[in-house]
């Protein structure tokens, strides 16, 4: 009781009923209590944890990198092997034309990074986003939001022009005013909306006629979670710009702008400096990720996305007045209303089970285990979850 109270007292909150879990050891697809019980982890720490929490691979590699060398100065100064052999490994997995690595801290300042690049190599102003889109909180990240959200931070970044997904008639408010486009693969904080393969083409296409450049946010979505190490892989769109974060360090604070060498080295000059970091792609969270990357890579985690998907869509589906979205293991379940959310939701975590809603959908509950979960595990806890569901 007194480190929840303290918890309250001194860690700075952000929303007024925070869950006050007290996790003492992560493992796998668990969170272990101060009494040694075990809590199933159906959200990934939020779609952090894919390979599961503290794999061993990732801990030797953190040990290793720590006996070497924490921070020896600011980003892109020195050549650190562990950031030069990660990069080496993310661009083998992408494009040709996606070439070149710019690491940060987080999803949020990857975002405001993107947007600066955009800006600095097109000379224009404008930024077009999908509505009902999430990328961050930083005031950039915010200002991306089509809510009220943002409201009491104002004034928020000017030239914001927001259109609707999936309607192929609003791409033509991408002109040559416009620096970027930004948005998901699938927006997950509005629900697990897919965007359709037609619509990202389309946009593709626009933004080749217009010099404006496409920036896929696939900080949620990345590194196998939709059942493709990298969810635009799906539609044979390939961003200008793409956006890492969350699943990329393995546990620890890390992302990245993936882009073209030439794009990236606007960052030298005119101003020079022009994006900077202290602990952008710290040492410790760059062999965590490459460590990562490796085991996704090694024990095919991914491959097992799409049965394990399935097999949740079979448990849920049949049941009445549930209705069940999926892109992968990134799974939405509509339940009718935010009573009957929060009803289930305390009713799981009665049952040691851990889960959680959506930003943008009050009525909806998120399933994103770790992509390394036991088969037999999910389905246990898809069996609770439908009983639940059905005495709702």
């Amino acid at each position: 009781m007194y480190l929840r109270r303290q918890f309250l007292e001194r860690i700075a909150p952000t929303s007024e009923i925070p869950s006050l879990f007290e996790p003492s050891i992560a493992l796998g697809s668990y969170l272990y209590d101060a009494e040694g019980k075990a809590w199933l982890d159906l959200v990934s720490g939020f779609s952090v944890a894919n390979i599961g929490h503290r794999h061993p691979s990732v801990i030797e590699a953190i040990r290793l990198q720590s006996q070497k060398y924490l921070h020896t100065t600011v980003y892109g100064e020195h050549v650190q092997s562990v950031q030069v052999k990660l990069a080496e490994l993310l661009c083998q997995l992408l494009p040709a034309s996606l070439n070149a690595v710019y690491f940060l801290n987080s999803g949020s300042e990857a975002i405001d990074a993107a947007i600066k690049l955009a800006r600095r190599a097109t000379g224009r102003s404008e930024i077009v986003v999908c509505t009902n889109g999430y990328h961050g909180s930083t005031l950039g990240a915010e200002s991306l939001r089509s809510d009220s959200h943002g409201q009491p931070f104002r004034p928020l970044v000017p030239g914001i022009r927001f259109i609707v997904p999936n309607e192929p008639g609003k791409l033509a408010h991408i002109t040559t005013r416009t620096a970027l486009v930004i948005t998901e693969v699938v927006q997950a904080e509005a629900g697990v909306l897919a965007l359709t393969g037609d619509f990202l083409r389309g946009l593709r296409e626009q933004c080749n006629r217009t010099g404006a450049l496409m920036v896929l946010d696939e900080v949620q979505t990345g590194l196998g979670r939709t059942g493709h190490l990298f969810a635009f892989q799906k539609h044979g769109v390939i961003p200008d710009i793409l956006v890492l974060g969350k699943a990329l360090g393995a546990g620890l604070p890390l992302s990245a702008i993936i882009s073209g060498r030439d794009l990236l080295r606007t960052f030298t000059s005119n101003p020079a400096l022009g994006h900077i970091s202290t602990f952008g792609g710290h040492p410790l969270s760059c062999a965590a990720a490459l460590a990562g990357l490796k085991v996704l890579l090694e024990e095919r985690l991914t491959e097992r996305v799409s049965s394990l998907e399935t097999m949740i869509q079979k448990s849920l589906s049949t049941i009445p007045g549930l209705g069940v979205r999926s892109e992968g293991l990134l799974i939405a379940v509509e339940l009718g209303s935010h009573q009957s959310l929060w009803q289930i939701l305390n009713s799981l975590f009665m049952q040691h089970i851990l889960a959680e809603g959506f930003l943008f959908a009050p009525s909806t509950m998120r399933i994103a285990p770790p992509l390394s979960i036991e088969e037999s595990t999910l389905k246990e806890a898809m069996e609770v979850i439908g009983r639940l569901c059905s005495n709702n």
